[in-house]
């Protein structure tokens, strides 16, 4: 097996750079995927807020049942409470 030349070593070389050249990304294509990454950013955080402020509305919804059933809840102990002590 034969040693490659340095000549033959550059050219084999210049083929993998000239392959792989196209392939990287240039500053335009960085600023337009920062520019389309910004506005995905900006649509998350929107469709986030919306979520947090249904959730806020159903977890305020879900308190105010809890304590309706609460105060149902210690009406009905009270009032056992009342008839066991009346009664016995």
């Amino acid at each position: 097996m034969t040693t490659p030349t340095l000549e033959d070593r550059v050219t084999i070389l210049e083929t993998r750079f000239d392959a792989v050249l196209p392939t990287l990304a240039t500053k335009a294509d960085l600023a337009r995927l920062e520019g389309k990454m910004d506005a995905m950013d900006e649509r998350l955080e929107g469709r986030i807020a919306n979520l947090e402020t249904k959730m806020e509305g159903k977890m305020d919804a879900l308190g105010n049942r809890l304590i309706i059933q609460f105060a149902g809840i210690a009406v009905a102990v009270a009032a056992l409470t009342v008839a066991a002590v009346k009664y016995l």
